[in-house]
């Protein structure tokens, strides 16, 4: 509920401040992460047909995360969509199911995808995963859909904030 206000808040702030700009990002702190991958957990439940905790890592087809949280050089290290200016991803993609978004997000429609995996091969930072179960390439959507993002809401260490940078 705390983290809801503070994206309310920084939102309200950002309007006033630079009206018509309401676009929120995430913003991964590498000093405060403890890598304990609650942020993939919960990713993995919001994406998941049930939504709930026990469900999502029961039900099939299984859910999987968005992000990866892993230790890199003895530092936390997150891989995660850039949502790049020009997505490599996309152009490589001949289907039309990536997507670049007036916000600035890239999205993956996996009723378009036809397992390819082109975007995989052409993405540099390695943040589109396969969904060899059902045949489709997804990356992190920032919780498209949804008032606020799940991985920000999980991180009890404040190393995913909310920013408008």
């Amino acid at each position: 509920m705390q983290l809801i206000v503070q994206f309310y808040k920084i939102m309200v702030i950002n309007y006033f401040t630079n009206p018509g700009s309401l676009i929120m990002k995430k913003k991964f702190i590498k000093d405060k992460c403890i890598t304990c991958k609650q942020c993939m957990m919960e990713c993995s439940v919001r994406h998941s047909a049930s939504g709930n905790l026990y469900d999502a890592f029961t039900e099939t087809p299984k859910s999987h995360y968005r992000l990866q949280v892993s230790i890199r050089k003895d530092r936390p290290h997150m891989t995660v969509c850039q949502n790049c200016a020009k997505p490599k991803c996309m152009a490589s993609c001949e289907y039309g199911a990536i997507t670049k978004y007036e916000d600035g997000n890239v999205v993956i429609d996996t009723k378009k995808c036809v397992g390819c995996w082109a975007c995989v091969e052409a993405c540099p930072f390695g943040a589109i995963t396969k969904n060899a179960e059902l045949n489709f390439a997804f990356n992190c959507d920032d919780c498209r859909g949804f008032d606020t993002m799940a991985c920000v809401e999980a991180c009890k260490t404040g190393a995913l904030v909310y920013t408008d940078k």
